[in-house]
């Protein structure tokens, strides 16, 4: 890539979701920024592309961890709302959620499932560097602990989604948290009427 890529936004949705097709993982509330490493050398932007010199030490962090001399990584700067009882700054980390480039060659066009397995094969977790789970169905235990750590939504992206910088797209859909008493798991956006949309195999 000529110039680092403005990042992939999700849909907002109304959404119920049975299908072994996609993938969920919580939403990582922050500062979503894409990390571009080449041959030591570390650019951070932001989600509009723009240079983000203020996390730059978040761009050093990330190319420590990462095991190759040229990726491109998407995530999100955040405080991990599951570890609520300590001070903010001690909650910080880079969540990794899409791999955009590994060793010079583009993985846009890459199958999501394919582009989450080259990204956890990548990145060397440590405290401040993670890889953002992706499941697949059944959910609703995932998402009873999600809500239950803090999280207010999660995404449910199709597992042969392409990346497409700065555009939004229905293979990715961002949901609210909601339990129903009478069914389960229902997705929910608040003060929305918006019909339930529901996907099945």
């Amino acid at each position: 890539m000529s110039e680092p890529p403005h990042a992939q936004q999700p849909t907002p949705a109304r959404a119920e979701i049975a299908s072994v097709e996609w993938l969920f993982e919580p939403f990582w509330s922050g500062d979503r920024i894409i990390i571009s490493i080449a041959d030591g050398a570390v650019i951070v932007t932001d989600a509009q592309g723009q240079p983000d010199a203020e996390l730059s030490d978040v761009g050093e962090l990330v190319r420590a961890a990462v095991l190759a001399e040229r990726a491109i990584v998407d995530g999100v700067w955040t405080a991990q709302p599951f570890l609520a009882e300590l001070p903010e700054a001690d909650r910080r980390a880079f969540v990794a959620v899409d791999l955009l480039e590994l060793d010079g060659e583009s993985l846009l066009d890459v199958p999501l499932q394919e582009r989450r397995r080259l990204l956890a094969s990548v990145v060397d977790e440590r405290v401040q560097v993670r890889v953002s789970p992706a499941v697949k169905q059944p959910i609703d235990g995932w998402l009873l602990g999600w809500r239950a750590a803090g999280f207010t939504h999660y995404l449910a992206k199709h597992q042969n989604s392409r990346y497409r910088p700065g555009e939004r797209t229905d293979d990715w859909l961002k949901i609210d948290l909601h339990v129903s008493s009478s069914s389960g798991f229902v997705a929910r956006l608040a003060g929305s009427r918006e019909r339930v949309r529901r996907i099945r195999d």
